[in-house]
């Protein structure tokens, strides 16, 4: 039983790891209606880890998988849901952390940051 548990504590944290951020500007996104309608859009596709959407500042960040997909993939589900979306700031593992996601950050290294 420990060892499984172990072993799960170990994929989750390699999921996190693996993890690329990028950060929109999403200028149409005016209620929670929006909101929702742009995190269920993002989340629909399954390289999507997480997304955090701030209404009061009309940002979305996204943490997904870029082995599965990448920014113009986001970006164009944004547009489908019909937002008006541009990215403000990328984070990746090898080019190191460049933005804040909320309270915690992107979950990169702080001293990567710029």
């Amino acid at each position: 039983m420990k060892k499984i548990v172990m072993m799960v504590f170990a994929a989750m944290f390699a999921m996190n790891v693996m993890a690329d951020n990028v950060k929109f500007k999403v200028s149409n996104m005016h209620c929670e209606n929006c909101a929702n309608r742009a995190e269920k859009a993002l989340k629909a596709n399954d390289a999507v880890n997480e997304v955090k959407v701030d209404l009061e500042n009309q940002a979305v960040c996204v943490s997904y998988d870029a082995k599965k997909t990448d920014v113009e993939a986001l970006m164009k589900a944004l547009k489908e849901a019909r937002f008006e979306a541009e990215v403000v700031k990328q984070c990746d593992k090898e080019g190191g952390c460049k933005h804040e996601c909320g309270d915690d950050g992107c979950g990169h290294e702080k001293g990567n940051q710029e």
